[in-house]
């Protein structure tokens, strides 16, 4: 028996059902991300600078976004502790005191 054409996954109407929204989700959060807290006015003058073509740009694309998003957690995994957040052994202290406040 024929199984008939073979079609990729990927172009069926459940993978559509399935990759449509969870591409809508990743681009609210990326897009919320940046609005929140990676956006710099700098940003756009930068791309500016290094691509002269953009003579018009005013607004970061999707694509400035993203990269963005993408150095700011490849800087996290490399950075342990950075200024001002607290450590592993500061972390254990506290919870050590609520659980001694509890008791």
């Amino acid at each position: 028996m024929n199984p008939g054409p073979v079609r990729p996954q990927s172009r069926t109407r459940r993978a559509a059902e399935r990759t449509v929204p969870f591409g809508l989700a990743v681009y609210t959060i990326v897009v919320l991300w940046y609005t929140h807290y990676g956006h710099h006015p700098a940003d756009v003058t930068g791309r500016r600078t290094r691509e002269p073509w953009y003579t018009a740009k005013t607004t970061p694309a999707f694509s400035d976004m993203l990269a963005k998003l993408r150095r700011t957690i490849t800087a996290a995994r490399h950075i342990h502790n950075p200024a001002g957040q607290p450590g592993p052994e500061e972390i254990a202290a506290v919870i050590r005191a609520w659980e001694a406040a509890a008791a």
